[in-house]
C-alpha cells in the first residue's frame, strides 16, 4: 500500500500500533454441533457451530494457515479455530468496519509463506498504513464506502441476473426445438448412428510442453475451454491413440465429474485425451455433428442421461447405458443444418451478451478497488 501524509488529520502508523492478531484455539469435535448458538471460524469462513464461544465481541478473522490472508468480518460471540488469527484493538480509537476495509486493501495473501501457506503476524504488524486520528472520520469513510458498495452490489446483482437470463433464453430456445420433434424425425438409440471412441480409464504422463492434452476440465457445456493447459510427449501419440482418432467437429462427452458436459472438438491438430472423456463421431450421412451437440445439450436428452446415471457422491454413466440413450433428429440433413444455423446465430448473440455482462462485472470489481484506494488515501 502506498503511504504518504495527506493532511494533518491522518497519520502514518504500523499496523502493529493499531491492532493485535490473537491466535485462534482448537475446538474439540465433540463441541462442534450443527445447531449451535455461536459460529466457529476457520481460515476462510464459518466451519461449524458450537454452544461454546471463545471471544465475545465483533472482530475480524484473518486466515493464518491454509487460506492465509482471507478476511471474515464477525459479529458478536464466536470461536476462532487454530488456523486463524482474530483482531483486537482499542475501540475508543478505531472503528471495526474501518479496520476491516483497510485490511482489504493490503493483499495479506501475498505475505503467505511455506508449503502449507501461512502468515507470520509480525509481517502484518510491520506494514505502514495511513489512518485518520478521528474516530468520527473513520466512521464517515465507512458510511461513504457502504453507500458506494451498496450501489455496486445492486449493479452487480442486476448484471448477474441479466447474464443468467441470456443463458436461460438460449437454453429455452434449444429446449423448445427438442421438446417438439417433428413427425418425420427418426428415433433410435445413440449408438445406431454414432461411433464411440472411449478413452476413459487412461491418462498419459504429463509433460511441461508438447502435444495438447484434453481432459474433462476443458469440456464445458457447449464449448471447449483452453485452460487448464496440459501437455504430453508427442512421441506417444501413435501408441496411445489406439482406440480411434478424433476429427474436428467430433462431440466430446464427459462421463463423470462432471457428468454430461458437452463440447465440440475445434481443431485439426493432433490432440490426446485423458480419462472421463468419450468421443462421439456421428455418421454424417445421418446426423450433422453440430446438430448432435445441440441435441445432447438439450434438457430432454440430458434428463434421459441423468436418469441412467449411477453414483451417490459423483454421478457417472456406463458407456453401455449411454449407447442406448434414445435420440431423435430430422431425417433430412438440410433440416438439421437449418436448425443448426438458427442455434449458431442465437449462440453467437448470447456469447456477445455474456462477454458484455462479464466485462461489466470486471469493471464493477475494479471500481470497488478504486473506491477503496481513494478511501485510504484521503480522497473520499
Amino acid at each position: 500500500m502506498t503511504v504518504g501524509l495527506m493532511n494533518d488529520n491522518w497519520r502514518i502508523k504500523k499496523l502493529g500500533e493499531i491492532l493485535k492478531l490473537e491466535y485462534g484455539k482448537p475446538l474439540p469435535k465433540s463441541e462442534r454441533i450443527s445447531d449451535g448458538k455461536f459460529p466457529v471460524y476457520g481460515a476462510n469462513g464459518i466451519k461449524s457451530w458450537s454452544d461454546t464461544y471463545y471471544y465475545d465481541n465483533g472482530s475480524i478473522i484473518v486466515g493464518r494457515k491454509g487460506s492465509a490472508g482471507e478476511l471474515t468480518l464477525t459479529k458478536g460471540k464466536f470461536w476462532p479455530l487454530d488456523v486463524t488469527y482474530y483482531v483486537t484493538f482499542d475501540k475508543k480509537k478505531y472503528d471495526l468496519q474501518f479496520i476491516y476495509r483497510l485490511l482489504q486493501t493490503l493483499n495479506l495473501q501475498g505475505l503467505a509463506k511455506g508449503v502449507k501457506p501461512g502468515i507470520n503476524r509480525n509481517d502484518v504488524y510491520a506494514i505502514s498504513v495511513n489512518i485518520p486520528d478521528s474516530l468520527n472520520e473513520q466512521k464517515r469513510i465507512v458510511k461513504k464506502l457502504d453507500e458506494a458498495f451498496e450501489k455496486i452490489e445492486k449493479a452487480k446483482n442486476n448484471t448477474e441476473k441479466n447474464l443468467q437470463n441470456a443463458r436461460e433464453l438460449f437454453e429455452s430456445y434449444i429446449n423448445s426445438i427438442f421438446n417438439n420433434p417433428g413427425e418425420d424425425w427418426e428415433t433410435c438409440p445413440l449408438v445406431k448412428h454414432v461411433r464411440f471412441i472411449d478413452y476413459r480409464g487412461k491418462t498419459p504422463q504429463k509433460t511441461e510442453s508438447g502435444m495438447r492434452l484434453i481432459t474433462a476440465k476443458n469440456v464445458k457445456n457447449g464449448f471447449l475451454q483452453e485452460f487448464p493447459q496440459e501437455f504430453v510427449d508427442p512421441d506417444i501419440y501413435d501408441n496411445w491413440m489406439t482406440r480411434g482418432i478424433p476429427k474436428k467437429g467430433d462431440i466430446l462427452f464427459t462421463s463423470e465429474a462432471p457428468l454430461a458436459n458437452i463440447a465440440q472438438l475445434d481443431t485439426d491438430k493432433k490432440v490426446i485425451f485423458a480419462q472421463r472423456i468419450i468421443i462421439l463421431q456421428p455418421d454424417q450421412n445421418k446426423i450433422d455433428q453440430t446438430f448432435l451437440k445441440y441435441l445432447l445439450l438439450s434438457k430432454p436428452v440430458k434428463d434421459r442421461i441423468f436418469t441412467k446415471a449411477t453414483g451417490a457422491t459423483v454421478q457417472g454413466i456406463k458407456a453401455s447405458l449411454l449407447k442406448q440413450i434414445e435420440i431423435y433428429f430430422p431425417e433430412d440433413l438440410a433440416q438439421q443444418k437449418s436448425i443448426v444455423k438458427k442455434l449458431d446465430a442465437l449462440s453467437g448473440q448470447t456469447k456477445k451478451l455474456e462477454e458484455t455482462y462479464k466485462k461489466k462485472l470486471e469493471n464493477l470489481g475494479e471500481l470497488k478497488k478504486s473506491i477503496l484506494h481513494k478511501a485510504f488515501t484521503g480522497e473520499l
